[in-house]
């Protein structure tokens, strides 16, 4: 399905919450590239538990998780360098605003030569947005650590 059909399928309560998190997004991608993924994931943390904070974006808390998830998606897909690590970013702020406890891992794998490194929300679930086929291959470089504390 092509990205403006899948954008026409979208409700409008689907869409303006997209806006908030294509916003999220971008602040999200401009912290990585000035705090970096540790400091930003630990930033997340302590900031989803603030009384304000847990409702951004607005609406949030009436959606699934996986109905989240192909929101989530597309406004990672705004960033395809680092895709991965921005849609793992705003999935913890997701779950750890609703009390789940989650973590960003960070995997590495070699395959036909090259080099490719990917990284994935995980939760009590298991790889939340992410089959589990798709991440078998990589090996757990590291973690936020924080998957058990709460």
């Amino acid at each position: 399905m092509s990205k403006l059909e899948r954008l026409r399928k979208l409700s409008i309560r689907d869409l303006a919450l997209l806006s908030q998190l294509i916003g999220c997004a971008c602040a999200v991608a401009i912290a990585l590239r000035v705090m970096g993924w540790r400091r930003l994931s630990q930033s997340i943390l302590v900031r989803s538990r603030g009384t304000w904070a847990r409702h951004l974006p607005w609406f949030h808390f009436n959606y699934e998780i996986e109905r989240l998830v192909p929101l989530v998606d597309i406004a990672a897909g705004r960033f395809p360098r680092n895709r991965c690590l921005v849609r793992s970013m705003l999935m913890l702020w997701l779950l750890r605003t609703r009390g789940e406890p989650a973590e960003v891992v960070l995997g590495v794998r070699k395959r036909a030569g090259t080099f490719e490194a990917h990284a994935w929300t995980s939760s009590a679930r298991g790889p939340v947005g992410e089959s589990a086929e798709a991440i078998a291959d990589f090996a757990i470089m590291t973690g936020t650590g924080t998957y058990k504390e709460l």
